[in-house]
This record gives C-alpha cells, sequence and structure tokens, in this order.
C-alpha cells in the first residue's frame, strides 16, 4: 500500500515567540497597588459626603418646616397671632411683649415652654401629641411610635409690636403695633434631648429672650419673618 502525505497548513507547528509574553508577578502587583490606592482615597472622601448630603437635607427640609410655620402665622387672624386682647397698654413693658405661637399668650413662660414645642418628622410633616393640654406624648404604643417619628422640633417666638428703625440709622424706641416679628429656631433632634431657653433677663435688651440655647448635639437653624396687619 502506497503510503498518503497529507497537506500541513503553514501555522501547524508555529512556535511562540518571545515577544508574546504575558504580565510579570511585579507588575500585576504594581498595577494592584495602584487601583487600591485611588479606592482608599475615594473610600475616605464617602464620609463627607455623606455628611454634606444629609446637611443638605437638613437645611432643606428646615426651610420647609419654617416656611410651613409662616404660612400658619400669615393665616392667622393677626389679633390672635399677638394675643392683643391681653397685651399691656403701649408702651408695653419688654418682659411681657414676645411669646410663643403654639399656644399664644402673653403670660407665656419659660415653664410652659414644652406646651408651645412642634414636632415634625424626617420628611417635614407635623408629628402632633395626642394631649393637646401638656404637648407631651403620652405613653401608649401609638404615642410612643409617634415619638420615635419625631427628627425636628421646632420653637417660634412672636414679639406682637415691631421695632421700627429711626432715620438715623439707630432702633427708635417706638414700636409699631401692627407688625409683629417672628423669630422660628428648627433644630435637628431626633434623639429629642432636652433644649434649654435662654435665661438672660427679659428686659428687652436681650435679643436671645425665650430662644433656645446651643445645645451639644442638636443643630439649631434661625428664621426671621414679619408680618403686618392687614
Amino acid at each position: 500500500m502506497t503510503p498518503v502525505t497529507l497537506p500541513l497548513s503553514r501555522g501547524a507547528f508555529r512556535h511562540s515567540s518571545s515577544n508574546e509574553r504575558a504580565f510579570s508577578l511585579i507588575e500585576v502587583v504594581l498595577a494592584v497597588g495602584v487601583v487600591a490606592f485611588a479606592f482608599v482615597a475615594i473610600l475616605g472622601l464617602i464620609p463627607a459626603g455623606m455628611g454634606q448630603f444629609r446637611q443638605a437635607v437638613d437645611t432643606s427640609v428646615c426651610a420647609q418646616i419654617a416656611q410651613r410655620v409662616i404660612n400658619d402665622a400669615q393665616q392667622a387672624d393677626f389679633s390672635t397671632l399677638i394675643d392683643e386682647p391681653n397685651l399691656p397698654p403701649s408702651p408695653a413693658p419688654p418682659a411681657q411683649d414676645s411669646f410663643a405661637f403654639r399656644i399664644p399668650t402673653v403670660a407665656f413662660t419659660r415653664a410652659s415652654s414644652a406646651r408651645c414645642i412642634r414636632y415634625f418628622d424626617e420628611q417635614g410633616n407635623e408629628v402632633i401629641p395626642s394631649n393637646a393640654t401638656t404637648n407631651v406624648f403620652g405613653t401608649s404604643a401609638a404615642e410612643k411610635a409617634a415619638q420615635a417619628r419625631v427628627t425636628y422640633q421646632v420653637n417660634v417666638r412672636v414679639v406682637p409690636k415691631g421695632v421700627v428703625p429711626n432715620g438715623a440709622g439707630s432702633v427708635s424706641p417706638y414700636r409699631a403695633p401692627h407688625m409683629a416679628t417672628l423669630t422660628i429656631q428648627v433644630a435637628y433632634n431626633p434623639g429629642l434631648l432636652p433644649i434649654k431657653l435662654s435665661t438672660q433677663a427679659e428686659d428687652g435688651t436681650d435679643p436671645t429672650r425665650r430662644l433656645w440655647v446651643p445645645t451639644t448635639g442638636v443643630s439649631i437653624i434661625t428664621y426671621n419673618a414679619q408680618i403686618a396687619r392687614n
């Protein structure tokens, strides 16, 4: 029998040339090191970015809550807003010239300050305790669940007679009887830490009277608005 010779393709027995090499172990280690260094730097920015995002959200929600309080004051009857029937005759003693808006009364004191706090959840929706007299959450399961939703607390101070500046650039002692000044404090306080009111004398010279003082662990943003009688 005559043997048959099969044709061979040109590249059947081609050997790898010295130019076709894989990455060496040193090159792989260096590449992994560079990538790891970049990832460490990126991971270090995540906490700062999350903090900035949380602060931006808080600022937005606080502004939304303050605007809601201002809208409530604008829709309220002006005489009710300033508790006009109980205002002393002008010129009013400064100690009786500011009070809270939640339960608007000239007789508002630090002892009754808890009754004037408003509560809001993380989305800016108001959370109201069932006991409207004390404005304090009860011990029932529903009340505890409502209290757990509270993220923001709001303190509102009403000065029923606005101070009008004179032409010389200083403040005039005249108090406009038809213009109320609102100071709204929105506190990010999910743990419901106790916040104290200013203990300064209420002689009219201290601008912080009946306002919250800075408290560790609580972020407070203050807004101001003026409302005039129509």
